[in-house]
């Protein structure tokens, strides 16, 4: 073991700038990995969070809404009725989930909740500040006019907002984003695939002395193979352990330095919970993009 240590602390000293090479392009690859599959976490999250997406929220009158259809107050129990009715009657209508005041405080609540300033609005706030809501799915995202204008008018309807138009935005640069971090980190591991082959048979061919005389004196194929895979799997940690730490660094100025603050009504955004799956996944990441290339290459290179 003694002598595995020293032969891969020589191997690094003679190849310390192929290593650091190898770990910054690992450390970035890992890094926009890790960001594209938070970016789909978050996607899930917010899918979860408002439900289908082609959804449209009927909101109705509370004693303080300024909708001309609100002039007699809170919705009576004829007006929910009426406009439940009409809903369930539309044909571009697949289903209607009632949300009570309680459940609207609630979600309120999961999405101010995550700055300050929200949590101060929500302390003069109660579940009767709120109103019942229908959220309607429809069978087709594209026919949404027609539910809204048919109940837009009705009494007791507050107001109505349409969730694709809300979220199709955010959806939609999530998804380039989570794409394009995904596309340029397959590039950057298959160069670090490439760069973890070149500096194997740059060391194979320094040590090409050191291997011959071990070849002579019986040593196992393991034996020969173990400090390549040590210093493989070393670059992979410090590696990971960096990209760990750009991904933190990103969870705590922007997700929770300003996108909690400034665009915490939007939706719920990922948490510490989400980056510490992420940074185990990337991690895993790292070893088998260190582990199986430096295996196969040392068989290649030096015949073991």
């Amino acid at each position: 073991m003694r002598s595995t240590l020293s032969e891969l602390g020589q191997s690094l000293s003679r190849n310390k700038s192929m290593t650091i090479s190898l770990v910054v392009t690992m450390t970035v690859s890992l890094l926009l990995a890790a960001l594209g599959l938070l970016m789909q976490s978050q996607a899930d999250r917010t899918e979860r969070y408002f439900g289908d997406r082609l959804q449209l929220q009927v909101y109705l009158c509370t004693k303080n809404s300024p909708s001309a259809n609100c002039l007699g107050g809170v919705a009576t129990d004829d007006q929910k009725s009426a406009v439940q009715e009409a809903l369930r009657g539309n044909a571009e209508v697949k289903a209607i989930d009632v949300r009570t005041p309680a459940d609207n405080y609630e979600q309120a609540r999961a999405v101010f909740g995550q700055s300050e300033t929200g949590r101060k609005q929500l302390e003069t706030l109660s579940p009767s500040s709120f109103p019942e809501s229908y959220l309607v799915t429809l069978k087709d995202a594209n026919k949404y006019e027609g539910v809204r204008s048919q109940v837009s008018g009705m009494d007791g309807v507050g107001n109505i907002n349409s969730l694709k138009e809300q979220l199709g935005p955010l959806f939609s640069a999530l998804d380039k984003l989570k794409y394009a971090a995904i596309a340029t980190s397959i590039l950057l591991i298959a160069a670090a695939i490439l760069q973890v082959s070149n500096t194997i048979r740059m060391t194979a061919y320094a040590r090409r002395r050191e291997i011959g005389i071990m070849r002579l004196v019986g040593a196992s194929s393991w034996h020969i193979q173990l400090p390549f895979v040590l210093e493989s799997l070393l670059a992979a940690l410090i590696s990971a352990a960096l990209a760990a730490a750009g991904l933190s660094a990103f969870m705590y100025f922007v997700v929770y330095g300003y996108l909690r603050d400034t665009l915490g009504q939007i939706t719920t955004w990922v948490g510490w919970q989400e980056a510490f799956m992420v940074a185990g996944a990337t991690t895993a990441l790292a070893l088998v993009l260190a582990l199986i290339p430096t295996l196969v290459m040392t068989r290649k290179y030096l015949d073991v």
